[in-house]
């Protein structure tokens, strides 16, 4: 076991998570962020966490380019659907007709 830096009479529990010097119960300054041996190993540590800090995340507006895409997308879905139905005589929709005109099935 290690001796404490500043009680080498005291048995070491913990290090400091500046500097990694021995402490003893007596000596660590428990904090919100770690162990520390000083206020200076703190405060450097508190600096460095601030300066490497993720930035918060950019949430992105989807382009109006991919919204027109999705919509098309949409669309041929609901045509192609509303083909299948009619296609298999489960159902016509008021709007197959001019789809099919459209397309040239009709």
């Amino acid at each position: 076991m290690d001796k404490c830096k500043f009680h080498p009479n005291k048995i070491a529990h913990v290090r400091c998570k500046t500097c990694h010097i021995p402490l003893c119960d007596d000596c660590k300054m428990v904090t919100d962020i770690g162990i520390f041996c000083s206020e200076d190993c703190y405060v450097k540590a508190k600096e460095f966490q601030e300066r490497v800090k993720p930035d918060a995340p950019v949430k992105k507006n989807p382009s109006i380019i991919w919204l027109i895409v999705k919509l098309v997308i949409l669309v041929a879905l609901i045509a192609l659907v509303a083909l299948a139905l009619d296609f298999l005589g489960i159902y016509t929709l008021p709007f197959v007709d001019v789809l099919k005109g459209l397309i040239g099935l009709g």
